[in-house]
């Protein structure tokens, strides 16, 4: 039988202390371009010139060391240092021609010490997985992410014409990144043994010691791109990430965005995987397929709508599972997330 179209609306029974307060306006930052984004569902809090192409400086080290982790299946192995990866300028772990390295280790040396002779290495290393190089492989990535204004020229960051990206494309990569449980333990370490080494590294982003909440990524600095910093913080359950593009005040500016954020918005569950949503004509249950969580403001709170889209059912997969239509999540007029819908 075919299914006409259904339209439901649901209302979200969202268990909240009502305060009813308007959110303030965010302090001024001194960024070139900025973007403060929900680490859960992506969504854009705060914005400017977010989409404007800039160079990046050490934060394209946060691509280097997430392809670098999802290529390497052991990261405890020793690996040689190219000699051409040595002596590279800027930032610098000091490796020597030939030592035997970890490759965790070249990791943390990486994003806590932003040492370019580690990010060399590691695209040597990981680079093998590809017939065209690490290059290509993370502008592949990029692309798959939907950071479609980012163009990488090397794994380091050192200033190349056509070596950038934007405010939003640096949130949509850190975002894809922290979700690695090996890249987050990095990311947040405020400093690190390197047994290989017989080093000690100690990170540069302040924002893991400095602010009570911080739970990493990645500083980085050239004359062309001035101070950029990738930052993320979590407190009771609502993450956020902070992308500041040449920002002298980057540090502080970074703490200002989460006060106020962390002050104005709360992480909530608006859809859980599983949850019922109507039945079928022959009577079967749909269910979400997915769970989808948002930061809101206390007003935001109240605008939240769902609207389930039934359609003709079609197996999904082995398992028996059908797409039975979509839903559209509404805040006010405007749709901010869509999912599946299934049954079984």
């Amino acid at each position: 039988m075919t299914l006409k179209r259904i339209i439901t609306s649901l209302t979200i029974i969202l268990i909240l202390t009502c305060r009813f307060t308007q959110a303030q306006a965010m302090p001024d930052v001194s960024a070139q371009a900025y973007i403060v984004m929900d680490a859960d569902s992506g969504r854009i809090i705060k914005s400017q010139n977010a989409d404007l192409k800039l160079p990046i400086a050490s934060t394209t080290k946060i691509m280097t060391t997430i392809l670098a982790i999802e290529n390497a299946d052991d990261l405890n192995v020793k690996i040689e240092v190219p000699p051409e990866c040595t002596g590279i300028e800027g930032s610098s772990i000091y490796l020597r021609p030939k030592q035997n390295v970890s490759v965790i280790d070249l990791l943390y040396g990486a994003m806590l010490r932003s040492g370019n002779d580690a990010a060399e290495t590691l695209a040597k290393f990981a680079g093998r997985n590809d017939p065209e190089g690490f290059i290509s492989m993370m502008n592949k990535k990029a692309n798959e992410l939907g950071a479609l204004n980012t163009n990488f020229e090397n794994p380091s960051g050192l200033h190349d014409d056509n070596h950038y990206s934007t405010a939003y494309d640096l949130a949509l990569i850190s975002a894809y990144a922290m979700k690695n449980d090996t890249f987050c333990e990095i990311a947040k370490a405020e400093k690190y043994k390197a047994a290989s080494m017989n080093n000690i590294f100690y990170n540069k982003n302040k924002v893991v010691y400095q602010y009570e909440h911080g739970t990493g990524i990645k500083i980085g600095f050239t004359k062309a791109a001035g101070r950029c910093l990738v930052a993320s913080a979590e407190k009771d359950g609502t993450e956020i990430i902070t992308v500041l593009l040449n920002d002298g005040n980057w540090f502080n500016d970074s703490y200002q965005i989460f006060d106020w954020t962390f002050e104005n918005y709360k992480s909530y569950s608006i859809v859980e995987k599983g949850q019922f949503v109507a039945y079928t004509p022959e009577g079967r249950p749909i269910f979400v397929d997915e769970s989808y969580r948002c930061i809101l403001t206390d007003e935001e709170k109240e605008q939240i709508r769902f609207e389930a889209i039934l359609k003709p059912e079609h197996i999904a997969n082995s398992s028996n599972t059908v797409t039975c239509g979509t839903y559209n999540i509404f805040l006010g007029n405007d749709v901010i997330h869509t999912g599946t819908l299934v049954s079984k």
